[in-house]
């Protein structure tokens, strides 16, 4: 590995999410944000209650419910 950090459509989600979360100032809930929205991967774990069964959209239905609370 180079050192390099993919966020391109060829990219592997988990690897580049690990690689995020260990940049400096970076930790797992940016990594994961960044993984879904920049790799487009719906299923990311974001630690909100209850998402194990919105699987395998767990990234898009945590945002749907966290916008629903702000309302």
């Amino acid at each position: 590995m180079d050192g390099s950090l993919r966020l391109d459509e060829a990219a592997d989600p988990q690897q580049a999410g690990k690689r995020l979360a260990d940049l400096p100032g970076l930790g797992e809930r940016e990594a994961a944000l960044i993984r879904m929205r920049a790799l487009h991967d719906p299923d990311v774990r974001l630690n909100h209650p209850g998402e194990d069964r919105w699987r395998p959209w767990r990234s898009y239905a945590a945002q749907h419910l966290k916008a629903a609370q702000s309302l």
